[in-house]
């Protein structure tokens, strides 16, 4: 009885260990992957109205991931948020805007995301929204600031 108990004991151990070694395993393939390459970063003013330095943005990527931290003094108009958008370029690219989200009232915004190809990007373009909007597509025609990501991005 007791040689069976240590065999289970045993046993339960051995299928632990090997759970944890997968996903300790799964998990460090997918931060190689995610971490594979040479990381490139660039820092830029957001550019608004006249040439006004309206923040700065702070970009990140080794191609497979992109990190973009932005800063700003401005804050929006009441019942309004500023919201932050990457834009693949839509004179050579799609054209799509993808929303990071909304610029915090401390003025920043932190973005980390794991993509296909995080080089497609070529601006980063902040827009002034209603804080109550439901439409999940930018405010073009409120657009306050911009900066042009320079290569590796645009590829």
């Amino acid at each position: 009885m007791i040689g069976m108990q240590n065999n289970t004991i045993i046993a339960t151990f051995v299928i632990i260990a090997a759970a944890l070694s997968l996903v300790g395993t799964s998990s460090f393939a997918a931060d190689a992957y995610a971490q594979s390459g040479r990381t490139q970063c660039q820092t830029g003013a957001l550019i608004g109205y006249g040439g006004t330095i309206f923040g700065v943005a702070n970009v990140c990527t080794n191609g497979y991931t992109i990190n973009v931290d932005l800063a700003t003094n401005y804050q929006p108009k009441e019942g309004w948020v500023f919201n932050a958008w990457l834009v693949d370029d839509s004179y050579q690219g799609s054209g799509y805007p993808l929303v990071m989200g909304k610029i915090l009232d401390s003025g920043t915004l932190s973005f980390d995301e794991i993509q296909t190809n995080a080089r497609t990007w070529t601006d980063i373009v902040v827009t002034q929204q209603p804080a109550n909007s439901l439409s999940p597509l930018p405010s073009w025609s409120n657009s306050v600031a911009q900066t042009w990501l320079i290569p590796p991005f645009g590829q």
